[in-house]
């Protein structure tokens, strides 16, 4: 999937990975005008951490 060695080959990182999947379902509910969903989502992404934690 990746190459490795030799320059620019960088395998993107789980966090990396997560983050943009992350970013393409909000876009994407935004695109589809599910903006109760999207907003909904972005915030349980950006809360759940926290909320995990305590």
């Amino acid at each position: 999937m990746y190459a490795k060695g030799g320059k620019g080959s960088a395998v993107p990182s789980d966090s990396q990975a997560r983050e943009k999947l992350a970013l393409y379902v909000y876009e994407y509910l935004l695109h589809i005008g599910a903006q109760k969903s999207a907003q909904t989502f972005l915030s349980e992404r950006l809360l759940g951490p926290v909320l995990r934690s305590a």
